[in-house]
C-alpha cells in the first residue's frame, strides 16, 4: 500500500519544523497615558455673519422660544404623533457656525408619547459672532469635528425646559479647520445669557465625579461652576482629584436647572499649579 510512506514523510516534516521565537525579549506592555487632544482657543470673536447677515442670535424672538410646540417650516411634512407640532413661516433658515464640541454628545429629551424619551447620540454646539446654539443629532458617525466650520439649513426648532435646540437640520457645507474657538470668561455665575456659548472658568475641584461625569469647581471668588464630562471621557477614567485647580473651556448646556460647561476632549481642561494670582 502507498499510504504508509506518505504518512512517514508527513511525520518527518512535522518533526523537522523550527520552534517559534520567544518574543519576550523585544517588546513590553508599555504604559497607559491620556491623549492630550489639544484644542485651539481665541479671544478674538468671529467675523461672521457679515453685517446684515443672519446669525444665531436672530433666531431669538421670531423662532425661539418655541413654546410647547416643535416648529417646522411650511413646506415640511409634519411628523405624526401625539406631540404638538406647528408651522412657522420663519423656518427654514441657514446658519453658519464653528463646531465647539465633537458631535457625539448624548442628550435625552422628551418624546411624543407621555413619559417617553427621544435619545440623540450625535448632538453638538455651533457658535458664530452673535451667539451659540445646541443642535440635536442622531448619528453616531461624526462627519465633522470640533473647530470645523459648518453651514446648515435649520428645518425644525424646539424649546424644552428653557433650552432652545435645533431639532431638525441638513448640513449644506463643511469647511475643515480646525479654526480657533472663540471663548469668553463669565463674571459670576453662569446663566441664561451663556447658554450655547463657549465660556472659560477656573476653580478648584470640590466634588467627586458622579456616575454621569458631573462635578463642581469653585472659583477664587467663591463662585461655583458645574462641569459635565462626556460619557466617553468618563469611560476612559478622566477625572481630577478634589483640591486640583483647573481651567475648563467649553459650551454651556442648560439641563435640569443646571448650567454646565460641556467637556468632550482632554484639551478643554488645563491643570494649574495652584490658584490664579
Amino acid at each position: 500500500m502507498r499510504t504508509l510512506p506518505i504518512l512517514l514523510v508527513l511525520v518527518a516534516a512535522c518533526e523537522a519544523r523550527d520552534e517559534g521565537e520567544d518574543p519576550s525579549g523585544w517588546y513590553d506592555w508599555g504604559e497607559d497615558y491620556f491623549v492630550t487632544e489639544p484644542v485651539e482657543y481665541t479671544t478674538d470673536n468671529y467675523d461672521f455673519p457679515a453685517k446684515g447677515g443672519y446669525g444665531i442670535a436672530d433666531m431669538q424672538g421670531p423662532i425661539f422660544p418655541a413654546g410647547s410646540s416643535t416648529k417646522f417650516g411650511p413646506d415640511e411634512v409634519l411628523p405624526q404623533g401625539s406631540c404638538y407640532f406647528a408651522t412657522d413661516a420663519d423656518l427654514p433658515v441657514e446658519l453658519e457656525g464653528i463646531v465647539t464640541v465633537h458631535p457625539r454628545f448624548y442628550f435625552k429629551t422628551s418624546g411624543c408619547d407621555y413619559g417617553s424619551d427621544e435619545k440623540y447620540y450625535g448632538s453638538y454646539f455651533i457658535q458664530d459672532a452673535t451667539g451659540g446654539i445646541f443642535v440635536l443629532g442622531d448619528s453616531k458617525v461624526a462627519h465633522f469635528d470640533i473647530g470645523d466650520r459648518v453651514r446648515m439649513k435649520v428645518r425644525g426648532a424646539r424649546t424644552s425646559f428653557d433650552l432652545d435646540m435645533v431639532y431638525a437640520h441638513d448640513i449644506l457645507e463643511v469647511d475643515r479647520g480646525p479654526y480657533p474657538i472663540y471663548y469668553q470668561e463669565p463674571t459670576g455665575r453662569l446663566g441664561d445669557q451663556h447658554i450655547g456659548e463657549v465660556q472659560r472658568v477656573t476653580g478648584v475641584v470640590t466634588t467627586e465625579k458622579s456616575t454621569f461625569g458631573e462635578f463642581q469647581i469653585e472659583g477664587a471668588d467663591g463662585t461655583t461652576y458645574d462641569i459635565g464630562l462626556d460619557s466617553e471621557l468618563s469611560r476612559r477614567g478622566a477625572e481630577w482629584p478634589i483640591g486640583t485647580w483647573i481651567t475648563v473651556t467649553g459650551p454651556v448646556l442648560y439641563s435640569y436647572s443646571v448650567y454646565s460647561v460641556v467637556v468632550m476632549r482632554m484639551g478643554q481642561v488645563m491643570v494649574l499649579d495652584g490658584p490664579p494670582e
